[in-house]
């Protein structure tokens, strides 16, 4: 009777396990992150006076918003409904500088984990890469491409765990953070909200019950309260027929 159930168990942790393990090491383009790309469509509405059409790229992305940026969104919300173009355009900035420090924020803390780091930190790049032609308008070329060198230094700080140890390269995280305090703190004085009182970057209480849900920890956590439960349904059913014989 015993063999049955590991086996089941086995299984069943396999079925939960492997996409998630997949979602970590499969990343598509990571370089793309959506609610960046949308700023571009967002700022060609304003510049046609399409407020409408604006609206309705915001409200495409108002989880993200309500999660994440909900003073830029306040302030987005105001500007689209006095026509304020400058003011809505710049606010999605300020959202899209929080996501990048969001997505920082969480890829130090999942230093260790070379799958979910590496998709993080390039979904932080992906964003820059919309706000990098406003960081050239208000600084210069040379500080937006300081900015890019840090992004490749903090990747190659991860290392690289390599496929069975081969092609296993150290990493450091006192370059990583020192790479990722440079990003911020050029990156974040940039964009702000008029009278914004809370410019630092990302912090834990920004996000929901301090969850990263740009991450696959929720649903790792909901894969294994699903075996421990299946495992106790499985004792009790076994104890039950123990009594019953």
């Amino acid at each position: 009777m015993r063999k049955p159930l590991v086996l089941t168990i086995i299984a069943f942790l396999f079925l939960l396990t492997a996409p998630l393990s997949a979602s970590a090491y499969s990343y598509g383009d990571p370089g793309k992150e959506a609610f960046a790309e949308a700023y571009k469509q967002f700022e060609e509405q304003l510049d046609q006076k399409d407020y409408k059409l604006a609206r309705e790229t915001i409200d495409a992305y108002d989880k993200e918003f309500t999660l994440y940026f909900p003073e830029a969104k306040e302030k987005i919300d105001a500007a689209l409904a006095d026509q304020d173009t400058d003011a809505a355009k710049q606010a999605y900035r300020v959202a899209l500088r929080q996501n990048i420090e969001r997505r920082l924020h969480f890829a130090q803390e999942q230093f260790d984990d070379f799958g979910q780091a590496k998709l993080l930190l390039a979904k932080a790049r992906g964003t820059y890469d919309v706000l990098a032609p406003y960081v050239k308008e208000s600084e210069d070329a040379k500080t937006s491409d300081s900015l890019y060198t840090a992004f490749d230094e903090s990747l190659a700080a991860l290392g690289n765990p390599g496929l069975f140890g081969v092609g296993k390269k150290a990493s450091d995280r006192e370059a990583f953070d020192q790479n990722i305090k440079q990003i911020e703190d050029t990156i974040t004085p940039l964009f702000v909200l008029p009278g914004e009182e809370k410019t630092g970057v990302f912090d834990e209480e920004d996000s929901i019950f301090g969850q990263s849900f740009g991450t696959d920890d929720i649903w790792k956590t909901v894969a294994i309260s699903l075996v421990i439960i299946l495992i106790v349904i499985v004792i009790i059913g076994q104890r039950k027929k123990r009594r019953a014989q």
